[in-house]
């Protein structure tokens, strides 16, 4: 009985950070083509390769990536043949059984992410070998144009004021916002550096994050960084630099987010389950929300202070589970579980 009451516990844990850890995840595959073989009958390659990917038992993260992306440059070739071939029922059923040995391939990947340990920076670094963001020269040239704009932000002086004051500016800052709109990049920038240096300002003050509803704030964020792509779509803002922007804007506020709760649980400020439950959904945060679109416009800064988060992140974890009482928790699956989770998007 008090095994499977440790059982319970731990599964309890680990489908609660899951159920935090699914996002929608932005992708693009390697490039690969089929052979002459397989232009002929697609899915008749693709249902060799999934009978091949059947017979792998356990793999290395260094085999993992590596079949992923084969995988993806194989699935590209595919459906860019079906595509060709959509007339009349042939072409509908075509797709379907693609479609179905992709599903099935997604779950014999997702075993296999699941076959051996594997730790934050392999997720890290899976997100990053399957892009090919770093190949768009357009975008990197967009994202080297945007960064010296956000590295200008820690230049900035943080907004001045006691905890009420800052949520009730923060509220402000958001109305007149909505109200008045974003027609440019001017009124783009100008809200995204005010509004860091609020951010940062109330970052202190994390830990009481339960004490007052603040889910209005994130409610109007939303709009207005809606407002940045209604603007782009307008035409007041090129496209790219709009989706450029919101990016790197939300790695930096991950980032930043991300380092206050690991310095908070280090000082001991988080010490209730309410808090530690907090706590959880915010360090989940990097690792699904930074999709591959995100993690190419890091700086090789914003890379090496992920890796020390990556790092640190078992040991946070294990402190958060003492908070919970959870017992044994296998915190050691939850970086495949994540995989497993980022693989479903593919």
């Amino acid at each position: 009985m008090k095994i499977q009451k440790t059982n319970l516990k731990a599964s309890s844990f680990l489908h609660m950070i899951a159920a935090a850890s699914i996002t929608v995840c932005m992708f693009t595959s390697c490039n690969g083509g089929l052979t002459e073989q397989s232009e002929s009958d697609p899915a008749g390659t693709y249902r060799n390769y999934l009978l091949e990917v059947r017979k792998m038992k356990s793999v290395s993260f260094e085999e993992l990536s590596e079949n992923l992306c084969q995988w993806q440059a194989i699935r590209d070739s595919v459906f860019n043949h079906v595509r060709q071939d959509t007339v009349g029922i042939h072409g509908q059923d075509l797709r379907k059984t693609c479609e179905g040995i992709h599903d099935s391939l997604r779950l014999e990947f997702s075993r296999l992410a699941l076959s051996r340990p594997r730790s934050y920076q392999e997720l890290f670094l899976l997100k990053r070998k399957l892009s090919s963001n770093d190949k768009d020269n357009g975008l990197i040239r967009t994202v080297e144009k945007i960064r010296p704009f956000f590295e200008s932000l820690d230049k900035r002086p943080i907004h001045k004021g006691d905890r009420k004051q800052i949520i009730s500016d923060y509220r402000t800052l958001l109305a007149n916002t909505l109200r008045n709109g974003i027609h440019g990049t001017d009124d783009m920038t100008e809200f995204i550096g005010k509004e860091d240096a609020i951010f940062r300002a109330f970052l202190p003050y994390l830990c009481s994050i339960g004490d007052e509803d603040i889910s209005d704030i994130t409610r109007d964020t939303e709009k207005c960084c809606l407002q940045i792509l209604f603007a782009a779509e307008r035409k007041e803002i090129p496209h790219q630099d709009a989706l450029v922007y919101l990016a790197m804007r939300t790695n930096r506020r991950l980032i930043l987010n991300t380092g206050t709760c690991i310095n908070d649980i280090h000082n001991q400020k988080v010490q209730t389950k309410a808090q530690a439950y907090a706590y959880i959904w915010m360090l989940m945060r990097p690792y699904v929300s930074m999709d591959s679109f995100h993690l190419s416009m890091l700086s090789s800064k914003d890379q090496e202070q992920l890796e020390r988060f990556a790092v640190q992140t078992p040991a946070i974890f294990e402190t958060l589970c003492r908070i919970l009482n959870s017992g044994d928790n296998r915190l050691d699956e939850l970086p495949g579980m994540l995989m497993e989770i980022y693989i479903h998007t593919l």
